[in-house]
């Protein structure tokens, strides 16, 4: 029996890893193509050469190879739809042409629009990852019992940790999304109230509670929100 369960252990271990290799390869998959946009968006038009096309051509099709492998489920002209039309430009380039001002101007353009594309999503993801972890908190906040809950709350009520409701808040604040008071305002509502009955004063287990049942309302806003943002 516990050979089994050693052998599953193992299965799960490999697959485990398999994935995290998976998507750290995606991830340096997108980087190089954002390197390669980069390249052509810092590039005057008249300064791109036919060596560049073949050269970039190349890379290309070897980076829509590797994703082919790893992601079957989003084609590459989905997913870079921008570079697909630039990459289209670069193999129809041939050693004898003299492709016109336009369409390198074509080139630059494509690339640029790319890059902004990623800036973009990096900042949805980035957004979506703060509020990940203000729902952890505060699915942990839930969870709390009022009898116990004056023991808890400076680890709520504070901003000392990175991850803590009021350091992801700051965090969101500098990011430049619209004001998350505004956005959330049954989440500001609960942090004020976490920074007032966090004076070292016991509350009654009433008072408790009703932080606890603000904090069970504030994470459904926040669900609500990222489901429809």
């Amino acid at each position: 029996m516990s050979f089994v369960n050693n052998l599953n252990r193992s299965l799960f271990s490999c697959g485990f890893y398999v994935i995290i290799y998976n998507i750290m390869d995606r991830q340096s998959i997108e980087n190089k193509i954002n390197d390669i946009a980069k390249y052509f968006a810092d590039k005057q038009p008249e300064n791109i050469t036919f060596i560049d096309a073949d050269t970039y051509d190349y890379e290309l099709f070897t980076l829509y190879e590797k994703w082919n492998q790893l992601v079957s489920a989003a084609e590459f002209a989905d997913y870079f739809s921008y570079i697909d039309k630039l990459w289209e430009l670069l193999a129809n380039w041939k050693p004898d042409d003299v492709e016109s001002i336009q369409t390198k101007r074509q080139i630059v353009e494509l690339a640029k629009k790319h890059l902004t594309k990623a800036i973009r999503n990096n900042k949805f993801m980035e957004k979506q990852e703060i509020l990940n972890g203000i729902s952890k908190e505060l699915e942990s906040l839930s969870s709390e019992n009022p009898r116990d809950f004056c023991f808890a709350i400076d680890c709520y009520a504070d901003d000392y940790d990175e991850d803590s409701i009021r350091a992801l808040i700051l965090k969101w604040d500098q990011s430049g999304y619209k004001d998350f008071n505004e956005l959330f305002p049954i989440t500001a509502k609960l942090v004020f109230e976490l920074k007032k009955a966090n004076n070292g004063i016991e509350r009654s287990r009433e008072d408790y509670a009703a932080i606890i049942s603000l904090a069970k309302d504030a994470l459904t806003e926040i669900k609500d929100f990222k489901a429809f943002d």
